[in-house]
């Protein structure tokens, strides 16, 4: 009987996560997942996924568990991703549709406790902060903080913005080591209940769409994005503004952060009526630094046995909705990869290839457009500088990100698989 192959997958957020749900049921697979939390847990609120990410889900065998949770917009709003709108006085742009998807959407931790009914905690280990990784010909050592240390004949780094795993990946082949960026850009963070809103909305005598549909309201240098998350009775609130010349946090400060109501009402002070209503029913806002990964020139070690996926790959601004939907993608490509049952260690590396080859350019893209659609909705681009040019564009901005035919890049995975097995 040969051996089974030891897959280690670091970090357990929701990309991670869904990976390993999927991994686990593969019987020529040792696979055990490293947390470096006490216990699996997402931050932040609400997340929105496109329609390709939702196809994701579904590839990764999610779906039930997915739909069970998600939130869709009513009739005859339920193909609405946002309504876009001037942020100073709530002229309707145009919308962006998404056809049989719209707006989906989960709060994170909702979406990552459906995830954890399809993993077995046996085969998770917690309080595992990765220090470092060493490879010999026989496997890949990985040293954990608390002392302690494991193998396995394939790693996957699913450790985030701050990936430990991505510092090696570099270094194997001389690359320079890639830091998150600050963008510039701050967000103000917090949960409303949709019918306290709803009612003021209608008390002022306001468009009851504003409060019914997910909105983006744009404005120089700022933008606020709305929608439901917990069947429909409470609504997910982002309030961004950004300095673009500011481009580095002095030195100690946090990335997420406590702050009073009135901070962030002043930097909206001139903004609609309904976004003032809208701020300030946040009881207990949040402010969180936005940052960035610059594209990186490799998502695999020298060796072809270690490899990067989701933030600690490619993580992006959130301006796009899809940052979450790029890690899935990332994982379903490794699914199936994975799922060739004579696989065997010397065909790792042409593993790794095929994944590198598929993800990267997508993934470098989708970074790059996230960065510029958060240009747009704040007038900072050069290229639509009125209201109505951006009104225009984004009705059809961004069906490239949504169509994208997944399909296809698992059937090509499945086959270099099944050739480099025969081989």
């Amino acid at each position: 009987m040969n051996k089974k192959l030891r897959v280690a997958i670091v970090g357990g957020g929701i990309a991670g996560l869904a990976l390993a749900a999927n991994l686990f049921r593969y019987k020529h697979l040792d696979v055990i997942l490293y947390e470096a939390a006490p216990q699996f847990s997402e931050i932040g609120a609400g997340i929105s996924f496109g329609a390709n990410a939702v196809k994701a889900i579904e590839c990764l065998n999610l779906a039930d568990a997915y739909h069970a949770i998600a939130d869709q917009v009513n009739e005859p709003f339920q193909d609405v991703w946002f309504q876009w709108r001037n942020g100073y006085n709530d002229e309707y742009l145009s919308s962006s549709i998404a056809p049989q998807v719209g707006q989906s959407s989960v709060h994170r931790a909702d979406f990552l406790d459906s995830i954890l009914k399809q993993v077995p905690r046996e085969q998770c280990y917690f309080n595992k902060k990765l220090a470092s990784l060493e490879e010999t010909a026989e496997h890949i050592i990985l040293n954990f903080q608390d002392g302690t240390s494991a193998h396995a004949d394939y790693v996957i780094g699913a450790d985030g913005i701050h990936s430990a795993v991505r510092a090696y990946v570099l270094a194997s082949q001389n690359l320079p080591t890639a830091h998150p960026q600050f963008s510039g850009t701050w967000a103000y963070r917090g949960i409303i209940q949709y019918q306290d809103f709803k009612q003021a909305i209608e008390q002022a005598g306001l468009d009851v769409q504003i409060a019914d549909v997910p909105q983006m309201l744009l404005g120089k240098d700022k933008h606020i994005l709305t929608f439901p998350i917990r069947r429909g009775e409470q609504i997910n609130i982002v309030a961004f503004k950004s300095d673009r010349s500011q481009k580095t946090l002095p030195q100690g400060t946090a990335w997420t952060q406590a702050v009073d109501s009135q901070t962030m009402l002043a930097d909206f002070a001139d903004w609609s009526e309904s976004c003032q209503i809208l701020l300030k029913l946040i009881e207990k806002p949040t402010i969180w630094a936005l940052h960035e990964l610059a594209e990186l020139d490799s998502y695999q070690s020298a060796s072809g046995r270690v490899i990067l996926m989701g933030d600690a790959a490619h993580a992006m601004l959130p301006h796009q909705g899809a940052g979450a939907g790029q890690g899935l993608e990332d994982a379903v490509i490794l699914a199936a990869l994975f799922e060739q049952e004579s696989l065997t260690i010397p065909v790792l590396p042409k593993l790794s290839q095929v994944y590198e080859d598929l993800r990267k350019p997508r993934a470098c893209q989708v970074q790059r457009t996230s960065r510029e659609s958060g240009e747009i909705y704040e007038l900072y681009s050069s290229d639509y500088l009125s209201f109505e040019q951006i009104g225009e564009h984004l009705i059809h901005r961004f069906d490239w990100l949504w169509q994208y035919p997944i399909e296809r890049d698992i059937v090509f995975a499945k086959t270099q698989m099944n050739i480099q097995c025969a081989s």
